[in-house]
């Protein structure tokens, strides 16, 4: 009969003891590695919808009114289209401005894509307004002017916004109306000498005088 002496039984109780105690410890680091990326994975899609969700309410906040503001061109009256312009560029620069927005973390992305639909709307009502027999011949000039001048701002202010980046700010953001500018800028603190650098580039490249250009610093 087969026999094993004691201290044999207690070397091997030991050794099982410790295997288990490994194959255990493997697996509950793997549960736990597991757990730690579904974990991570769900906050993830959360600030995915978090950050949605804020970009949508800021567009919404920046075009609420957007379609009221459209819907003042109706007659053959040319002065119609500079209204409407001067509306949605007031609506552009007060959002530009409110601190609300300026704390917003995605500010420079969602302001830039809610500014450019507000702009392509009004060029899309515009383009009606050419295309719309009951358009007087000199509506349709000022329409047609009108849509090749906000072309020329968007790609000015993108312009712009290049030469503002490239002198060490890491964004950078341009609004154009005909009686001013706006630059925000993504800075821990705007010295003098940051202001004057931006001062330098737009007033080289547009009229504009020191007066009539406003800088300031994301929130």
């Amino acid at each position: 009969m087969f026999s094993m002496k004691k201290p044999a039984i207690i070397a091997i109780l030991v050794c099982l003891l410790v295997l288990t105690g490994y194959v255990n410890h493997q697996l509950t680091q793997k549960s736990m590695s597991k757990v730690a990326r579904e974990y991570q994975k769900h906050e993830e899609i959360e600030m995915e919808k978090a950050a949605s969700n804020e970009e949508k309410s800021t567009i919404e906040a920046i075009s609420g009114s957007e379609e009221s503001e459209v819907e003042i061109v109706e007659g053959n009256d040319e002065e119609n289209i500079s209204q409407l312009t001067e509306d949605i560029n007031s609506s552009i620069e007060e959002t530009l401005s409110r601190e609300e927005n300026l704390k917003n973390n995605n500010y420079f992305i969602e302001y830039r894509l809610a500014r450019d639909k507000m702009r392509g709307n009004l060029v899309e009502r515009l383009k009606e307004i050419v295309e719309d027999e009951k358009s007087s011949s000199e509506m349709i000039t000022k329409a047609q002017n009108e849509i090749i001048r906000l072309g020329n701002l968007s790609e000015k202010e993108l312009y712009i916004e290049g030469l503002v980046k490239a002198k060490g700010f890491e964004e950078a953001l341009v609004f154009l109306k005909e009686d001013g500018v706006k630059v925000v800028v993504s800075a821990d603190e705007l010295t003098e000498q940051d202001v004057v650098k931006i001062l330098e580039i737009v007033k080289n490249e547009t009229n504009f005088d020191s007066a009539n250009i406003k800088i300031m610093k994301k929130l």
